[in-house]
């Protein structure tokens, strides 16, 4: 009987290893709903979600506020002045917008904006918006634009688009500090803050969170010479130590996307779509 039991468990292991190792690349519903952001403190990565036929685009909310780390502030005001990359543009066309603002809490990282009128015409349906049922170990990717820059495609009947980066990455905790806090393993970079964590492929792909930024660790400085190395005390606790910098730990933070889709619903202020 243990036997059985033994070998029932290592065949539950071997298929819970395989769910995990399905990849996950973007399909073009997630692709051409994704722009470039700029704000007054910089450029990050934004995308867009069709809730009850309405359309929203979601970014980190430090995009707005300029917050370096945690906490990351409110947006108390009603609208604000962003820029949008023209996807089809010349080199770096910015389209002016002023976007309304609906905020999912003091604590979370994540701005909810609606333009005046939808600023894509008939695009892909927006794909499942859902943050449960991740996997611990779970292949995952997460898509931005990295150091404000994207790279351009370019097809067969000549036209070209600007895209996001896409990289991987895997379910490493969840639901940090009591709130649906992802932690991710991979290497995330400047500008993709704001972009979409995505799992599973095809008509099964789902956005699980929004990415807000990763986990620094210190590093030890390498100096020419004895005499130029500072003393190993640290000057408060908590502080990085002297003779060190902070560099990306690989652990990406990123946020549910249950906390845009339910502030959505309590404040539905999207442009409707014309119906086809």
């Amino acid at each position: 009987m243990r036997k059985r039991r033994v070998g029932l468990f290592a065949i539950l292991i071997f298929e819970a290893c395989s769910v995990l190792a399905q990849p996950a690349p973007p399909t073009y519903n997630v692709l051409t709903r994704m722009l470039m952001v700029e704000s007054q403190y910089g450029r990050a990565s934004t995308f867009s979600i069709d809730v009850d036929n309405r359309e929203y685009w979601i970014t980190a909310k430090h995009v707005l506020t300029g917050a370096k780390h945690p906490p990351y502030g409110s947006v108390t005001a009603k609208s604000v002045p962003l820029k949008l990359l023209n996807p089809g543009g010349e080199g770096l066309q910015w389209i002016p917008v002023i976007f309304s603002v609906i905020d999912p809490g003091p604590d979370i990282d994540i701005a909810v904006l609606a333009a005046p009128q939808p600023l894509l015409t008939k695009p892909l349906p927006s794909v499942t918006t859902d943050s449960t049922g991740l996997l611990l170990g779970g292949d995952c990717e997460f898509l931005g634009f990295p150091y404000g820059g994207g790279w351009r495609a370019h097809f067969d009947n000549g036209h070209s688009f600007w895209m996001p980066f896409v990289k991987h990455c895997n379910v490493s905790a969840l639901g940090v500090e009591d709130k649906t806090i992802f932690i991710l393993d991979g290497i995330n970079n400047e500008g993709f803050s704001g972009g979409p964590v995505i799992v599973k492929t095809g008509s099964d792909q789902k956005i699980v969170a929004v990415v807000s930024g990763y986990v620094t660790e210190p590093a030890e400085v390498i100096f020419s010479s004895s005499a130029n190395r500072p003393p190993k005390e640290t000057t408060e606790p908590g502080s990085r130590p002297k003779g060190t910098v902070s560099v990306n730990s690989g652990f990406i933070v990123a946020y549910g996307i249950n906390y845009a889709t339910e502030a959505i619903k309590k404040n539905p202020i999207g442009p409707l779509r014309q119906s086809n």
